[in-house]
C-alpha cells in the first residue's frame, strides 16, 4: 500500500504510525480563514442588497461589515469544521471497526481539511482575480454556464476531489477494504451533493 502510485496514499498510510498534527492544524485554520476572507471580498454587495434601497454609504458599511465578519468568522468556522469533520470520520471508523488510533484519524482529518482547503483557496483566489462573485459563479461547478444557478452549483468538481481524498484516508489510514472505501466515497458524494441541492431548493 505504501508504494501505491495513487496520489496521497503513501502519505496517509504514514499517518498511521506518525500522526503529527500541530503545524497542520495551524496551516488548516490559516488556509480556511484566508478562503473565507477572500470570499467575503469577492461578494458583490451591490447586487446582494439592490432591492433594499440602501444608499451608497450604507452599502459601503455593509460591505465593510461583511468582510470583517467573514475574516473573523473564518477562524471560528475553521475550528468548528475540523471538529465536526473529525467526529464524523471517527464515527465512520468505529462503525467499520477500524484499528486506526484516534490520534491517527485526527491527523488524517486535518490533512484532509488542509488539502481540500488549499484547493478551495486556489479557486476563490482565481475568482477574486477574475472578478467573479462566489454568489454568482463557482468555476469548478456546472453553474459556470448559468450565472446564479444554485442547482447546477451543487455539481462541483471540488466534491469529487474531496471524495477522493476522503477515500484515500479511509483506505490508507483506516485500512478499509477497496469495496468499503468505494461505498463510503459514493456516500460522501451523494450526501454533499444532496445537501447542496436541498439548500438550493429552499434558498
Amino acid at each position: 500500500m505504501e508504494s501505491s502510485k495513487f496520489p496521497f496514499v503513501s502519505y496517509f498510510s504514514e499517518l498511521r504510525n506518525n500522526p503529527k498534527w500541530g503545524l497542520k492544524l495551524i496551516l488548516s485554520i490559516v488556509v480556511m480563514t484566508l478562503s473565507a476572507a477572500i470570499t467575503a471580498f469577492t461578494i458583490d454587495y451591490s447586487e446582494q442588497f439592490k432591492d433594499t434601497g440602501m444608499s451608497g454609504e450604507q452599502l459601503e458599511q455593509a460591505k465593510m461589515f461583511g468582510q470583517i465578519v467573514g475574516a473573523i468568522g473564518g477562524v471560528f468556522g475553521a475550528i468548528f469544521s475540523i471538529g465536526i469533520t473529525f467526529v464524523i470520520f471517527l464515527l465512520i471508523s468505529k462503525i467499520m471497526k477500524s484499528d486506526a488510533s484516534g490520534k491517527s484519524i485526527f491527523s488524517a482529518t486535518i490533512s484532509y481539511t488542509l488539502i481540500t482547503g488549499i484547493i478551495a483557496l486556489i479557486v476563490v483566489l482565481i475568482q477574486w482575480i477574475a472578478g467573479l462573485s462566489p454568489s454568482d459563479y463557482s468555476i469548478t461547478s456546472l453553474n459556470i454556464f448559468d450565472k446564479g444557478n444554485k442547482i447546477l452549483g451543487a455539481f462541483n468538481l471540488q466534491t469529487l476531489i474531496g471524495a477522493y481524498v476522503f477515500g484515500v484516508m479511509l483506505f490508507a489510514t483506516n485500512r478499509f477494504s477497496k469495496k468499503s472505501t468505494l461505498i463510503w466515497s459514493i456516500i460522501y458524494i451523494v450526501v454533499l451533493t444532496g445537501f447542496t441541492l436541498l439548500s438550493a431548493a429552499f434558498a
